[in-house]
């Protein structure tokens, strides 16, 4: 594909990025200049040829460009169009595979009993004895207190688990690219223009009756995997790589492979952490790493199944097929469909009623409720399969490789799983 190619694609889509901007300011859009965008971008789309099976790196990105195209062109289109957003069009402008979405039912009805049972386990080896409390972080002795408190921490976990990556896999080096803070912010996140990867300091400290303050160490752990392990490195990664533009600017259609990405590092921290007494040690939690390693896994497991059944009860409450929102049988309906997996008996009705007001005039769900669906797309896991299938294992040099291949880039889930595909054939 020539340069010209990646070059019009490139000026196109940093004219998206400022229709959006000027959106986002003014709350109007340039109709007339963007209808021409949609134009040019489906007449660059067309001169690109795409192939269904690509076998070569430049076969993959030749098809992902043409996708991007057409996705942004698509996503730009129903802005403008006015037109209401049905469930099939969120999923499909976020590209979220219906596979992933088809075995959420499956999954919780396989996962039940076993999630129950785990309560059960977790009630009896959880210390409840000692109370926690939330940190009044709006009174100012508090909030320093906190800060310096959290940034200690944060700062010890940041070089000590920097170090141990290094050793691990080449893309841990990146690490040293990062800037890791507290943040008073109800969210933790990674801001990409700054480098800095900012965990919140209410979701990994608290204070005890005796007004001592603590480290939650398994929360501090999951969100240094999520958001530095996760977004951060995926970030650092792909601007040092010379990408063509489109490949470094995430937009809609690349959150549902960069949230997938996250979730995987997550869960992958806590396996590096476990395989290292040497980390454990220098972090201080050797002697308590093995009973947060069993809540980490316990908590994950019901946080897994509490999310999937979230993500079940959207596609119930979605489904127009079961009738009218508004209709008592189809309240009873959805009510039904959700029980018949829930945990919790008050769940399914409870959540019928918090999104009674969440449906347009064609009953449609709330296209923001419907978009939280990209959180249940695997494919990270559809990529580690064909490096398994090709035999590469996730260690030593074929660790390196597997995790260059998932940190570079910002693409859609097909691209995401053809590209790690061409990736993984290199074994063979």
């Amino acid at each position: 594909m020539s340069e010209d190619i990646f070059g019009r694609s490139e000026k196109l889509l940093k004219g998206v990025e400022r229709l959006g901007k000027f959106g986002s300011r003014f709350n109007y859009y340039p109709y007339k200049e963007a209808g021409r965008m949609i134009d040019r971008m489906t007449g660059l789309a067309s001169e690109i040829p795409s192939f269904d099976s690509p076998t070569t790196n430049e076969e993959v990105l030749q098809t992902e460009l043409k996708r991007r195209l057409i996705g942004e062109a698509s996503y730009l289109e129903q802005v403008l169009s006015g037109r209401r957003y049905d469930f099939d069009t969120v999923v499909s402008l976020h590209g979220i595979p219906f596979e992933d979405i088809a075995v959420l039912r499956p999954w919780l009805e396989s996962h039940k009993d076993e999630t129950l049972e785990g309560i059960e386990r977790l009630f009896q080896t959880s210390d409840i004895e000692s109370f926690e409390l939330g940190l009044p972080v709006d009174i100012p002795s508090v909030r320093r207190q906190a800060e310096e408190f959290a940034a200690v921490h944060i700062q010890k976990y940041h070089k000590r688990i920097g170090r141990l990556l290094e050793e691990l896999t080449e893309v841990g080096g990146f690490l040293r690219d990062i800037d890791a803070v507290p943040t008073t912010e109800a969210r933790s996140y990674f801001h990409p223009l700054t480098k800095t990867l900012a965990i919140g300091i209410a979701a990994i400290c608290y204070i005890t009756e005796d007004e001592s303050l603590h480290i939650r160490e398994r929360d501090l752990i999951t969100l240094y995997g999520h958001e530095g392990m996760g977004h951060a490195l995926n970030d650092v990664v792909t601007v040092s790589n010379g990408l063509p533009y489109f490949l470094t600017h995430s937009t809609s259609l690349t959150k549902t492979t960069k949230e997938s990405v996250a979730q995987f590092y997550e869960k992958q921290l806590f396996k590096d952490l476990r395989a290292s007494p040497e980390t454990q040690k220098a972090l201080g939690i050797q002697h308590l790493f093995e009973e947060i390693y069993k809540e980490a896994t316990d908590i994950d497991n019901l946080n897994k199944y509490s999310l999937r059944l979230y993500q079940y009860a959207i596609t119930v409450l979605a489904n127009k097929e079961l009738g009218d929102p508004k209709d008592p049988v189809t309240t009873k309906k959805k009510i039904d469909l959700i029980r018949e997996v829930t945990l919790d008996p008050t769940y399914p009705v409870n959540i019928v009623d918090h999104t009674r007001d969440k449906f347009d005039s064609e009953g449609n769900l709330s296209p923001q409720i419907v978009s939280e669906l990209i959180y249940c797309a695997q494919p990270v896991q559809r990529a580690l399969q064909e490096f398994r299938n090709s035999g590469s294992h996730y260690e030593g040099e074929g660790r390196s490789r597997i995790d260059r291949t998932l940190l570079t880039g910002f693409w859609t889930p097909l691209g995401f799983e053809q590209n790690a595909l061409i990736e993984a054939r290199k074994d063979k």
